[in-house]
């Protein structure tokens, strides 16, 4: 029988269950009138479990300004599974604010992507140069191929010392180019599960962006289930 595996909205554990039962939400039947129970009692904070209760309003109070469990899970340091059951059981108790993601699909130009991009980005300000990012996918990952790019179809000097990044045609990985005398100084970021969020070719050639705004992005994914262990195998290579 095939099966697949999902996360138990109540205790956060991964299980397997048939194809033919698509609905199952809980790895248990005491998983299932636990969460039965805790919807019934809208005033019970049985879930928080062994985490602190400005833990758990601080996740709640995330979630509802749009970010993603995800995010919430490496930001907190919690199991990405607690956030979706908590998300499950006292999400709908406020209106949650549009998801960071949600807001680049609707934006209709670069000027708007970058807004909403900046907009939800939270953190100090750096001193690191900008980033440009490449808008479209680009097949293929060499230095010949990013210094084709630079200078037949932006017009620029690949030897400027700007950093640009480069989505792969799977949205897998980005690779960071910049010219740091004497070498290519390259760094690769791989998606170890899901797509990333990249501007389309319709947004103009590129996106200029800070350091934070960009990182913010790098976690960013089409997909919300992330543990915290496929978030600590992101990939990171750089090539001399």
């Amino acid at each position: 029988m095939a099966e697949k595996t999902k996360t138990c909205l109540y205790c956060g554990k991964y299980f397997k269950y048939p194809t033919k039962r698509p609905d199952r939400k809980y790895c248990s039947r005491q998983c299932g009138s636990k969460a039965t129970y805790n919807r019934r009692q809208p005033g019970s904070l049985s879930k928080v479990w062994s985490h602190d209760k400005s833990i758990f309003e601080t996740a709640m109070e995330l979630y509802w300004n749009g970010e993603e469990s995800g995010a919430i899970s490496r930001q907190l340091k919690i199991p990405v599974g607690t956030v979706y059951s908590w998300v499950h059981d006292f999400g709908n108790r406020r209106p949650r604010k549009e998801p960071l993601k949600q807001l680049l699909y609707k934006a209709n130009s670069a000027e708007e992507w970058v807004a909403a991009l900046r907009e939800n980005t939270q953190g100090e300000i750096s001193e690191d140069p900008p980033i440009q990012l490449v808008c479209g996918m680009v097949h293929g990952q060499s230095v010949g191929k990013f210094t084709s790019i630079i200078y037949e179809v932006l017009n620029k000097n690949p030897l400027s010392g700007n950093t640009y990044a480069f989505c792969n045609k799977t949205r897998t990985a980005i690779t960071t180019y910049a010219w740091k005398p004497p070498v290519f100084n390259i760094a690769k970021h791989i998606k170890m599960y899901g797509t990333y969020i990249w501007p389309g070719e319709n947004m103009g050639r590129t996106i200029e962006v800070t350091k934070a705004e960009f990182d913010r992005l790098l976690f960013l994914n089409k997909q919300e289930i992330i543990t915290e262990k496929i978030a600590k195998n992101i990939e990171f290579m750089q090539v001399l």
